[in-house]
């Protein structure tokens, strides 16, 4: 029987080879001529514009510190109302919840670049509402000035995670193992010098308006206290604000997008799709527990404690607001080192082993606080210096729980996911600011903030903060993954890579091919297909139309992982999946499981997954197993394919050239 021959074949298979190559060709040639064209000294002029952005959010975060206890003293409106209270102090924290989510997607899809733009915008308008805040009625100023925070909280939400992720893709290219100093320094070493310029102008202020304001003087007249002009005070700082916000807008006008991340807006098309959500959920809920509820639990303590710390300071050593403000400032100026010494050993303990080092160390402290607080209530000096070298040490907690989420995840989602993990954090934020008031009163047997139960409920809140601490480190031995000296480009091959091996594993399942042309390719890679279209068809459409709809998202996603050949599908369905995320639970789960030598190697495949090896192996089956009718390619015509493959691909691993720590 004479075998039959395929004589269509051959041109087909090729013209599909060389659509795939010509497309890398021109993807290589267009990065390539961006990256020439490019003065790599943006990302030191990128670090002077995050600095900045990160002093005017330090200074947003704790201009209403003080400003709450101002409140509180003299506007009996706001002593008398608990909600009014917790309104003041969580409405930066709603607008910035929000803002997270929101721009945390953005700055994926439009860039950071856009998104600090409009971030600023929004941090001026509010600034600018809250000067001019009025109304007919005491109650109702309040209220406006709620709104107007909630707006510049907007705004810094999206600081967060179109900075962060920026920042941290630039310092990849300055230096991975100092990263994270270089991000610390940057964001939450200059963040801490804004939370100190509020409280230096505000003690000019209150000298000149209400230096003689003390807590439970308050008048029932619904004003304010004689010889005080608490408005004076309020709107100058809100107004000075404004000043740091407009030098930070033109600045934003000549930063750029990082290296990184527009490398991979090329690749993607800025578009998310399932295979996102789907390896988000399988492989990335156990970092995520990480990455979340370490913020979740630093933010109810330290945004209740700092939203209220001035009135607990003024209820526990009496002092009037002028020199509460004085004693703010020094404490201030104490925590400034926190964030340097954090940021010095961050990279050398590594990210898992200096927080968990802060929360034992703020547990244990919280307890030995908790159960002297009364005797140091009565030793004024005694409990400001012991309450500031405390929190010294808060900022080995919060500079990991500021860099994890930017490192864990690849940068196609490192925006979002930041965005999320911060946004939960806030959440944690706003609950604790939001039941603080009725803690304080719930915790006293006389339902009072006043007197000695006073004091006694503030004792019983410290219990509560500790044993949240000590959560806080179990968790972080278990969930936090270590990312110190692992590079970031790494960890978007291996995303890759798990991408196409999902992508060709569905494929195959639903019996879905790659588009034949390239035009059709690119038509598919813009998408018009999405999983509502999929559920939709599911439970009301056809089985007929359903599995039609099902090869066609199949076909957008295979079309997104440029998988252009049957080939590629068939190499790619056959891969086994290796993924290790860092987290110690996970690590001793797969060793129980596995056993020690399996494991070990489990984690080797890991680290291989999308690496040099199987990009070589990938390439020699595009260009390599094309069917011909004389049986394969010419080994030197095949070499040369896989090379040029390969020439393409690596472009994408370039670092710039001239940056320097």
């Amino acid at each position: 029987m004479t075998d039959i021959i395929d004589i269509a074949a051959e041109p087909y298979y090729q013209a599909s080879m060389e659509n795939s190559l010509n497309t890398l060709r021109q993807r290589r040639q267009t990065v390539s001529v961006d990256m020439n064209k490019k003065n790599w000294s943006y990302i030191r002029f990128n670090a002077v514009g995050t600095a900045l952005g990160f002093l005017v959010n330090g200074y947003m975060y704790q201009v209403g510190s003080l400003l709450l206890s101002l409140y509180v003293d003299a506007y009996y409106t706001v002593y008398s109302d608990s909600t009014l209270q917790s309104a003041l102090g969580t409405s930066v924290l709603y607008g910035v919840f929000l803002g997270l989510i929101t721009f945390g997607m953005l700055a994926d899809i439009i860039g950071r670049k856009k998104g600090l733009i409009i971030c600023s915008c929004l941090v001026i308008l509010g600034s600018i509402l809250s000067v001019s805040a009025n109304g007919t009625s005491t109650y109702g100023m309040f209220w406006m000035i709620i709104i107007s925070r909630a707006v510049v909280g907007l705004g810094m939400g999206g600081e967060y995670t179109c900075n962060v992720p920026n920042v941290v893709e630039d310092s990849e290219d300055v230096n991975s193992r100092t990263r994270g100093r270089r991000v610390s320094l940057l964001v939450m070493f200059m963040e801490v010098v804004g939370n100190n310029a509020p409280t230096l102008l505000q003690l000019i202020l209150i000298a000149a308006a209400c230096r003689h304001v003390y807590f439970d003087s308050s008048q029932k007249t619904g004003v304010s206290l004689p010889n005080c002009n608490p408005q004076v005070v309020w709107r100058i700082s809100y107004g000075l604000g404004l000043v740091p916000c407009l030098i930070v807008l033109v600045l934003r006008v000549r930063m750029s997008d990082s290296q990184m991340y527009i490398h991979d807006a090329k690749l993607r098309k800025r578009v998310y799709d399932a295979l996102d959500a789907y390896i988000i959920l399988r492989h990335f809920s156990s970092r995520m527990i990480g990455t979340i509820f370490m913020w979740f639990f630093i933010d109810w303590i330290n945004y209740s404690q700092g939203n209220f710390g001035s009135v607990i300071l003024s209820k526990v050593i009496g002092s009037s607001l002028f020199k509460t403000a004085w004693i703010a400032l020094a404490q201030g100026l104490c925590l400034q080192f926190g964030p340097l010494f954090a940021a010095l050993v961050v990279d050398r303990l590594g990210r898992r082993k200096t927080q968990v080092f802060g929360w034992l160390w703020l547990a244990s402290t919280q307890l030995i606080t908790a159960g002297v607080y009364l005797q140091l209530a009565e030793q004024p000096v005694a409990y400001v210096v012991w309450t500031t070298f405390v929190f010294i040490f808060q900022y080995f907690v919060f500079i990991p729980v500021y860099l994890v989420p930017a490192e864990v995840y690849p940068t196609r989602i490192r925006a979002t996911m930041y965005g999320w993990s911060s946004a939960m954090g806030k959440v944690g934020g706003i609950i604790g600011t939001t039941v603080f008031p009725y803690m304080w009163r719930g915790f006293s047997s006389t339902h009072s903030e006043a007197g000695h139960e006073g004091l006694v409920a503030l004792r019983n809140i410290q219990w509560f903060y500790a044993a949240l601490e000590f959560l806080g480190f179990i968790l972080a031995i278990l969930f936090v993954p270590e990312y110190s000296n692992v590079g970031l480009r790494g960890e978007d091959k291996r995303y890759m890579a798990m991408r196409l091996r999902y992508a060709a594993k569905l494929a195959k399942k639903v019996g879905a091919y790659p588009s034949l042309s390239e035009e059709e390719q690119e038509e598919h890679r813009i998408g018009k297909y999405s999983l509502w279209n999929v559920a939709y068809e599911k439970y009301f459409g056809t089985e007929s139309s359903y599995r039609t709809v099902v090869q066609n998202y199949s076909q957008m996603l295979l079309a997104r992982c440029f998988i252009t050949t049957a080939g590629q599908v068939d190499y790619y369905s056959q891969l086994q999946v290796y993924y290790d995320d860092r987290v110690f639970l996970t690590q001793i789960i797969r060793r129980w499981r596995l056993g020690k030598e399996q494991a070990e190697e489990y984690k080797r495949q890991a680290e291989r997954m999308g690496q040099d090896e199987e990009e070589e192996a990938a390439a020699a089956n595009f260009v390599g197993e094309i069917p011909s009718s004389t049986g394969r390619l010419a080994e030197e015509d095949k070499s040369q394919r896989v090379n040029e493959f390969l020439q393409c691909y690596r472009i994408l691993d370039e670092s710039p050239k001239g940056a320097s720590e």
